[in-house]
């Protein structure tokens, strides 16, 4: 049963623009947290710059 429609975002590197990832989140979840709240304390690993970066979020689609 669906619980509501959530959004693919792409994870990119700021620096070289290179994509690091997805994650789907709630545009706005139970808490009141929007998905740059989220986004602002993730890191990722990028390979070209060899160090955990900040990552940016992109919406891409909505999931079905």
């Amino acid at each position: 049963m669906p619980r509501g429609k959530r959004t693919v975002y792409g994870m990119f590197c700021p620096e070289t623009g290179v994509r690091l990832g997805t994650i789907r989140l709630h545009k706005q979840d139970k808490l009141g947290k929007s998905y740059k709240d989220h986004a602002a304390k993730m890191k990722k690993y990028s390979p070209q710059l060899k160090k955990r970066v900040a990552v940016k979020l992109k919406e891409e689609r909505h999931s079905k």
